[in-house]
């Protein structure tokens, strides 16, 4: 298992339908350590977790966020002493 295997949405779509309503890491559960902040456009952490299978939903403190770009900073591990970086945007369309 290496960074390879996981999949990082560029968007999703919490609009209730059943189909990309969360934004979820993929493959992600097979690491050692896990840790993914998203902020807004203002540097606010909007969503926090360090377990991989934790999806976000599009609410900030328990209300619903509107189209917007967010940035997402994701620090993990697949093997001892190794730790990967990755950033990125994540779009939120409603």
């Amino acid at each position: 298992v290496s960074d390879k295997t996981i999949f990082i949405p560029t968007a999703f779509s919490p609009n209730g339908d059943g189909n990309n309503d969360e934004f979820l890491i993929r493959g992600a559960e097979y690491t050692l350590d896990f840790n993914c902040r998203i902020y807004n456009r203002f540097g606010d952490i909007v969503f926090q977790t360090t377990d991989p299978t934790q999806a976000w939903d599009g609410t900030y403190k328990g209300k619903q966020l509107t189209n917007e770009v967010f940035v997402y900073y994701l620090e993990l591990s697949f093997e001892e002493d190794e730790i990967i970086n990755r950033k990125g945007t994540i779009t939120l369309i409603r």
